[in-house]
Formats: C-alpha cells, sequence, structure tokens
C-alpha cells in the first residue's frame, strides 16, 4: 500500500481524465484546454455576475480594448442552458468568447480564436455541444468514467472526438523548494522517448537547468509502470553552491488519436533555494508516492 494512502495529509485531485494525490495545503494551479483553447472557471454565482460580465466584455470589444483579442464585436448567438458566446472579427478571421453556465450555477469561459469563416457553423455547434455539456463537480469529488475534469466541474463530450490538454503546476507545502507538475494531451503523432531524448542530450528545460547546476547523478533511468500506466523514468539530482537540486520525470508516450491514452509527463523540480529533503533516498520516496498515486478515472 502506497504510504500516503495511510497518510490523512495527502488529498486525491482530479485533472482531465487522470487523478493524482498530493501534500495537502499544496498551491495548485492547472489550465485545462478543449478545442485547443483554454476553459477558466470565471464565477460560481453565474446567473448573478454573469450578465454583467458579458456587458462588459462586449463594451471592451466595441471599443477595441477586449483582453487578448483586437477583434471588434459582430454580435452575440445564444446557446443551450442559457450560456453566451459573443463572435468578434478583424479581417477574415473571427473570435469567440463563450460563457458557458453549469446545472448548479457557475460558469466559465474560453476564447477560441482564428477561426475561418468556412469554419464557422462547425465551430459554433461545438460551443453548442460543450454548452449542453458542462456540469459541476464538487472539487473533491470524482468526475464520471466517461468524464474530463475541469476546476470544480466536469463535461461529457465525445471522448473520441475532441483533443483535450491539461497542465498542472504544484509548489509542495511541507517541502517548499519541490514543485510537482503533470501534463496530460492529445497527441497526433509520438515523439523520442523520455530516456531516447536523454541519451542524445534533448534535455527538457528542468534537466537542462540541472545539467548547468553542477555534477549530476542518475539515481533511476529506466522502463517503469505507475499503475497501469506503462512509461519511462528518470531520476537526477546534483550539488551546487551547497544545495541539492533534483529532477525527476516520468513520460508515457501515449496513443495517437487518443483522449483516454493521452502523452503524459509527471516531473518533480527543485526550484533555487533547493531542495530540502534529507536525503535522495527520501525525496525518491516522496517522488513514488506521488507517481503511484497517479490513475486513470476511467
Amino acid at each position: 500500500m502506497d504510504s500516503h494512502l495511510e497518510n490523512q495529509n495527502w488529498k486525491t485531485h482530479y485533472f482531465g481524465r487522470f487523478s493524482l494525490s498530493l501534500p495537502k495545503d499544496s498551491e495548485i494551479s492547472a489550465d485545462y484546454k478543449i478545442f485547443g483553447a483554454n476553459i477558466e472557471l470565471i464565477s460560481k454565482n453565474a446567473r448573478s455576475e454573469l450578465p454583467n460580465i458579458v456587458n462588459q466584455q462586449i463594451d471592451a470589444l466595441k471599443k477595441g480594448t477586449a483582453k487578448g483579442t483586437a477583434h471588434r464585436y459582430q454580435k452575440t448567438i445564444p446557446l443551450d442552458n442559457e450560456s453566451t458566446l459573443l463572435l468578434s472579427h478583424l479581417t477574415s478571421l473571427y473570435t469567440f468568447n463563450v460563457y458557458l453556465i453549469t446545472n448548479k450555477n457557475t460558469a466559465y469561459h474560453m476564447m477560441v480564436r482564428n477561426i475561418s469563416e468556412e469554419g464557422m457553423p462547425t465551430a459554433v455547434e461545438r460551443m453548442r455541444m460543450l454548452s449542453d455539456a458542462i456540469y459541476f463537480r464538487h472539487p473533491d469529488s470524482a468526475p464520471p468514467a466517461e468524464g474530463f475534469a475541469l476546476e470544480a466541474g466536469y463535461t461529457l463530450l465525445d471522448k473520441t472526438r475532441f483533443y483535450e490538454s491539461v497542465y498542472m503546476g504544484a509548489q509542495i507545502k511541507e517541502h517548499s523548494g519541490t514543485y510537482i507538475s503533470l501534463l496530460t494531451k492529445g497527441i497526433e503523432e509520438k515523439e523520442n522517448t523520455l530516456i531516447q531524448r536523454f541519451e542524445a542530450k534533448q534535455y527538457d528545460a528542468s534537466v537542462g537547468d540541472l545539467m548547468k547546476a553542477g555534477t549530476i547523478t542518475v539515481l533511476r533511468k529506466n522502463k517503469r509502470t505507475a499503475r497501469e500506466i506503462n512509461g519511462e523514468e528518470i531520476a537526477l539530482s546534483a550539488n551546487a553552491d551547497g544545495k541539492k537540486f533534483y529532477a525527476f520525470q516520468f513520460e508515457h508516450e501515449g496513443t495517437i488519436g487518443s483522449n483516454t491514452r493521452p502523452y503524459i509527463a509527471l516531473e518533480l523540480g527543485t526550484h533555487e533555494k533547493g531542495s530540502d529533503f534529507a536525503s535522495d533516498e527520501e525525496a525518491l520516496a516522496f517522488w513514488d508516492d506521488v507517481l503511484n498515486s497517479l490513475r486513470s478515472t476511467l
């Protein structure tokens, strides 16, 4: 049994189609994407707050001061469940500002850019589908098996048709020099594996930074299965300026075109202040607890 499962100071979180356990009070931030666009929780009292939010955005679009786009307001398109789409354009391309309301009165915002006139009907229909497939979820509750977890919500779009992705970063409170990150995304092609890139010295940013910090020690470099997820693991350490630094990585290469078997990258890294783990063994044990908690919600 994983040690953290017996520890009430750990908590399970839901990101897309996966769950991950982390120490309580970790500072967590996550970005969720559907149709290649961020979807962000903006209100927990949508029917009261959203009319003003939408009106302010329309005014900003008309004045050309809207954040994130220079497009000008053209019209409002009603969606299902009181959700709203604001259409704006500049030259031949269009932008959607979409406001989605759930069954429990929470609201999400999406900005979808670079839509052609030819692609407009399909894009509007996708937003309509999403407005009828987005639901509230208590943050401590798992989404349904077919659901894609958002912050305080989930969607029930066809998991075989639309690419999804999640990027999460967590600052670990009990180890202030340590962070955890998780990336899951649908892929259209495969890249070289984690170990192949490492051996070819095609280092990711965190490993490249560690290489610059000092002489590295390879603690692990192997194939590994985390629960039912097969992948590769690299665990490195380095000493510099009297500090210890770590870069632990696990990757699952993913299945092309699949949201339920996406590319997965889980990482433990160290900030500039250095690690406060007492030993490599303690750091690896903590990493093992995090990695072994990763599982599909299907």
